[in-house]
C-alpha cells in the first residue's frame, strides 16, 4: 500500500525549534525582561542545576551594608561589616504542553499552515503560562494555588510589613470605592522600602537604578485620572530622554518613571472581587519590586536550548503532534520569614 511521506525535522531542526520556541515565549512576557543572573536584578536566574544534577538550588540572598564608618585616627582593622546573607530552597520540575493538529484534510481546506500556528501557539501558551505563575507567586495570590503551584515551591501570601492598602485603608475588609490607586501611594512605597529591614534594594539597569512597579491596567487608569496633565506628562518625560536604562526592554514597555520607580502595566496582575466590609468591592494587587524580588531556574534536562521541541505523527502521519517541555521552577524570596524584595499594594480598582 502506498503512503505519501510527509517529512519530518530532523533532531538539529527539533534542537533549533525548541531554542525559538522557549526565546518567542519569553519576549513575549514581563518575566522575561526582569530576568538577570546578577543578585540586582529583579528576577534572579539561578543556573547551577542547568550544569549539574539535582532538582534544588540553594540560593543566598544580599541585604544592604549598614554598619557605621570609622572616622579620624580610629583603627579599621577589625570594625570591618561583613556581608549579610539569607539562603533558601528552589525547587525545579518538568512542565509540558501539547498541541495536535490535522494535517490531511483540514490542512487542504485552509490557506496557512497549521504546523506552523500550533509552533506559535505553543509559544503563546508558554508566555501566558510563564508570566502568570511569575506574577501569582509574586504577588502571594493564595487564590490560585491550585492553579499555579508546581515543583513543590509553595505560593505564600504577603508577609505582614510587605503588603499596604490605597488611600487610607488598611486591611482588606476596610477597602471602600475611594481607595484607588495614587502617585501618593507610590511615595509611601518608595519610603516603606528605603526604611525596610532588611533593606529593599532598587534593581540594577544598565549601571542605572530604580524600583520597578507592576500595575493593572484598571489602576494605571486610576493612576492617570487622580494625576494632573502635567504630573503625567513628566512622568512619561523619562521614556523619551534615552541613556542606557532607556535600553533595557522593561524600560521600554514603562508608562514612564515616578520618584525612581518604572511604572509597568499587565493584565495578569491578581484582581479580586470580594474586598470591602461587604466582600463586594472589586480590587487588583500592584506590585512594588525591588532587587531579588524572585529567583527562577532551570533545569539541564534539554542542553542549552532549555525547552525540548518534539513532533509525533498519528493516524499514518495524517495528524502531528507539537509538544513543548520545560525544566523550571519559581519563587518569591523571603528572608527571615519576610518578603525580601517586594511588597504589595492593594487597591480598589474596577472596570470603567
Amino acid at each position: 500500500m502506498a503512503t505519501t511521506n510527509i517529512t519530518t525535522a530532523n533532531n538539529l531542526t527539533l534542537k533549533l525549534w525548541g531554542k525559538a520556541a522557549f526565546k518567542d515565549a519569553v519576549k513575549q512576557t514581563i518575566f522575561g525582561k526582569l530576568i538577570g543572573k546578577t543578585d540586582s536584578s529583579i528576577i534572579q536566574v539561578k543556573d547551577e542545576l542547568n550544569k549539574s544534577a539535582g532538582d534544588r538550588v540553594r540560593f543566598r540572598l544580599r541585604s544592604l551594608p549598614s554598619g557605621a564608618p570609622v572616622t579620624g585616627n580610629s583603627t579599621l582593622e577589625g570594625n570591618e561589616e561583613g556581608l549579610t546573607y539569607s539562603s533558601s530552597d528552589l525547587h525545579i520540575d518538568m512542565m509540558r504542553h501539547a498541541m495536535k493538529v490535522d494535517l490531511g484534510i483540514s490542512q487542504q481546506r485552509i490557506d496557512f499552515d497549521l504546523r506552523n500556528d500550533a509552533k506559535a501557539a505553543c509559544s503563546e501558551w508558554w508566555a501566558e503560562r510563564m508570566d502568570s505563575a511569575v506574577i501569582n507567586y509574586l504577588a502571594g495570590n493564595t487564590a490560585v494555588a491550585s492553579t499555579y503551584e508546581f515543583a513543590g515551591n509553595s505560593i505564600t501570601a504577603p508577609s505582614t510589613n510587605r503588603i499596604v492598602y490605597a488611600n487610607d485603608a488598611t486591611s482588606k475588609a476596610s477597602i471602600d470605592v475611594n481607595d484607588k490607586l495614587s502617585l501618593s501611594d507610590i511615595d509611601r512605597l518608595v519610603e516603606k522600602a528605603k526604611l525596610a529591614s532588611p533593606t529593599m534594594r532598587p534593581a540594577n539597569f544598565g549601571g542605572e537604578t530604580a524600583y520597578v512597579m507592576l500595575l493593572h491596567p484598571y489602576q494605571v487608569h486610576d493612576l492617570r485620572t487622580s494625576t494632573n496633565t502635567g504630573q503625567w506628562l513628566d512622568i512619561q518625560k523619562a521614556a523619551m530622554q534615552g541613556g542606557k536604562i532607556s535600553d533595557n526592554p522593561i524600560f521600554n514597555q514603562s508608562l514612564g518613571k515616578y520618584h525612581g520607580v518604572l511604572l509597568v502595566e499587565s493584565s495578569r496582575v491578581p484582581t479580586f472581587s470580594d474586598y470591602g466590609s461587604g466582600g463586594n468591592i472589586s480590587a487588583a494587587r500592584a506590585l512594588f519590586m525591588g532587587a531579588q524580588s524572585g529567583i527562577v531556574s532551570f533545569g539541564r534536562g534539554f542542553g542549552q536550548e532549555r525547552m525540548k521541541y518534539t513532533e509525533k505523527t498519528f493516524d499514518y502521519e495524517d495528524k502531528v503532534g507539537i509538544a513543548t517541555s520545560l525544566i523550571w521552577g519559581v519563587q518569591k524570596t523571603i528572608f527571615n520569614s519576610e518578603d525580601f524584595g517586594i511588597i504589595a499594594l492593594d487597591s480598589a480598582a474596577a472596570s470603567h
